[in-house]
């Protein structure tokens, strides 16, 4: 009866390798020069363009899952998304405050960080945070031109006890620079 199990495993083995094969081969870097924006935006207005914003983002490091203090904790990242396909994005500061308004982390502490067209930038909460419920981020960004509004979002996981829960959070612009 073991036979039959270890080759039962082993095919299965052989079969998923074989479904994971390395015909997909790693994804390589593309020539960024033959891209064109131009290509795939079409010939429209554009969107609402801005220079900065200051937003509000809520972060759950610990969800309620009973009556009274049962918690489900939580682990968070935010990520920014410069969606500008040809200006850099400066953030001036990004701040996690626990659910009694208190200052837990700067995660610039005192330097901005550049986010170059496309790319993403992100900062991780522990699951081992306890900044509660109404735990938020507030981000400060800036560019030196009119540039498409940044995806700014929180992502937050939990995996405990072989059960997993994952949600989603969007935040609110507190103030923009328009001009």
């Amino acid at each position: 009866m073991k036979i039959s199990q270890i080759v039962t495993a082993i095919t299965v083995i052989l079969f998923c390798h074989s479904c994971f094969s390395d015909d997909q081969g790693e994804m390589k870097k593309a020539d960024r020069s033959k891209f064109s924006p131009a290509s795939i935006l079409p010939q429209s207005k554009p969107v609402k363009q801005i220079k900065g914003q200051v937003l509000y983002l809520p972060v759950y490091s610990v969800i309620p899952h009973t009556e009274g203090a049962n918690q489900y904790p939580l682990s968070a990242f935010m990520a920014i998304h410069n969606t500008d396909f040809h200006t850099r994005i400066t953030i001036k500061y990004v701040y996690y405050f626990d659910t009694d308004g208190n200052l837990v982390k700067d995660f610039t502490d005192a330097h901005s960080i550049s986010i170059n067209p496309l790319a993403t930038k992100h900062f991780f909460i522990p699951e081992s945070d306890n900044s509660g419920i109404g735990a938020n981020f507030i981000v400060a960004w800036q560019a030196d031109s009119l540039v498409n509004e940044p995806l700014i979002e929180s992502v937050m996981t939990g995996l405990t006890n072989g059960q997993g829960v994952s949600f989603l959070s969007t935040g609110k612009v507190l103030s923009e620079i328009i001009k």
